[in-house]
């Protein structure tokens, strides 16, 4: 969604006190507000100052604070996290204070584009992340006991170390259940039982990494900390796995390459891949009760997309470290529905209304979110009862019985899933990832930019 200016004259009470809050403490006068067009509240703008000076601001609001989470003041968190990094030199917002209320982190606007996706030279992108990878490493080097006087708890343990925060995903998606989920009670069984060992270095993790700002060759600035911790320093590589199915960075084989280099860490790569399948698993764990219940204020069909391509990255990640070879989808037509021209009707209705606004990008995104889910539901209309019958047959060579209902069948492979040992892993991730290319062809319509998104390799 596009930017959104702002008359402060008319803001809401409430984001007028807020800005009330930053022309009194940082003495000065609010202009050119724009609202940024994101799911939680945030402003763009500028502080006049009364000896002439202009600063360029950003209001980041509160997001809330979700169940399990990790700290209780997430805002709070994060400035001090930018204050340590910016006391040893790395380009980070300068945080200018947090405003009460309405909650807020006010910090500097640094300048840059992001998302590496929209680089067009492969080798200017590479030399964007090779800069990146440098301030990486410069900010594993912080002293984990700067972190520790700002308020963040040190991390130990190779369990601990290697988990991170995952013990607070799970237990925020075991809270929001709302349907019996068997892959993703699998997923998490395996990344219990398959824990790495001989881990011990502790440094600060951004945990969500590769999220940065950047002009010409360089990185301009590092954002979003508000996850980050002290723990294993390869969990932010592991997250570079994760962050490039959304916005792709290059080729991260040589990018890692580089961190050892610089670093002068040697470690297997085999952790790397158990820090990126840990965090992928995250975002479908995420998006269940969301994807398992009607809820109109959401973007079911860019939710349920997130749920497959995260969650398909996490099941190629296991078979990695498994060392056994991903299965095929098997070959399928796609038959011609009797209800297939009310379906193509609606597509295209909601295409038109789109194109009408077009040169609006944020009402043009309102249109996507019903469009994605029309064309969503017609593919399922087609395909849906082909790839409902392979289910049933391979639930039941699984359950060794013959199934009817697969919601029924679903609760029933969870309870076999968490019954069941490590012995039957191999047997039950080919299913499951076989399961999810099934999904994937059964929304292929309504993934749009994320069709086709797969984990790299790292060597």
């Amino acid at each position: 969604m596009s930017d959104v200016d702002e008359n402060p004259a008319e803001l809401t009470p409430e984001w007028r006190r807020a800005f009330d809050w930053v022309e009194s403490e940082l003495e000065g006068r609010v202009s050119g507000l724009r609202r940024q067009g994101r799911w939680r509240p945030a402003y763009f703008f500028d502080l006049e100052r009364p000896d002439g000076t202009v600063l360029p601001l950003y209001f980041r609001g509160d997001r809330g604070h979700a169940q399990g989470e990790r700290v209780a003041d997430v805002l709070l968190h994060e400035a001090n996290i930018f204050r340590v990094m910016e006391a040893h030199g790395l380009p980070v917002p300068h945080v200018h204070g947090l405003c009460p209320e309405p909650r807020g982190l006010v910090m500097e606007r640094l300048p840059g584009d992001f998302n590496l996706g929209t680089v067009e030279d492969p080798a200017r992108a590479a030399r964007i992340l090779d800069d990146y990878i440098k301030h990486m490493v410069d900010m594993h080097a912080i002293p984990a006991s700067d972190f520790e006087d700002r308020g963040l708890q040190r991390t130990e343990g190779e369990r601990e170390l290697a988990l991170g925060d995952f013990d607070q995903w799970v237990e925020q998606y075991r809270a929001a259940k709302r349907r019996p989920e068997p892959m993703l009670e699998f997923a998490v069984q395996w990344v219990y039982r398959n824990i790495p060992k001989g881990r011990s270095e502790v440094t600060f993790v951004q945990a969500d990494s590769g999220q940065f700002l950047f002009e010409g060759d360089r990185v301009t600035a590092l954002l979003d900390m508000e996850t980050g911790y002290l723990g294993d320093p390869l969990a932010d590589l592991g997250g570079l796995l994760c962050r490039d199915l959304g916005e792709p960075l290059g080729e991260l084989a040589p990018a890692i390459q580089r961190y050892k280099e610089l670093s002068g860490r040697e470690f297997d790569l085999d952790v790397v891949r158990f820090h990126g399948l840990r965090f992928n698993i995250c975002t479908p764990l995420v998006m269940a009760h969301f994807v398992a219940g009607a809820q109109p204020e959401v973007d079911h069909a860019m939710y349920v997309a997130w749920s497959i391509v995260w969650g398909r990255a996490a099941l190629a990640g296991m078979a990695e470290l498994m060392r056994i070879e991903l299965p095929e989808i098997e070959a399928y037509e796609v038959p011609v529905s009797v209800r297939g021209p009310a379906y193509e009707s609606l597509v295209r209705q909601i295409e038109d209304l789109k194109a009408e606004v077009a040169d609006d990008e944020a009402r043009a995104y309102e249109f996507d979110r019903p469009l994605r889910q029309a064309r969503a539901l017609e593919r399922a209309d087609a395909l849906g009862p082909v790839f409902d019958a392979i289910e049933r047959e391979e639930i039941g060579a699984l359950l060794g019985h013959r199934v009817e209902g697969l919601a029924e069948a679903d609760a029933e492979l969870e309870t076999l899933v968490l019954e069941a040992g490590p012995e039957r892993d191999a047997e039950f991730l080919r299913y499951f990832y076989r399961r999810t290319l099934r999904a994937h062809e059964l929304h292929r319509p309504a993934l749009f930019e994320y069709v086709d998104r797969t984990l790299q390799p790292i060597e």
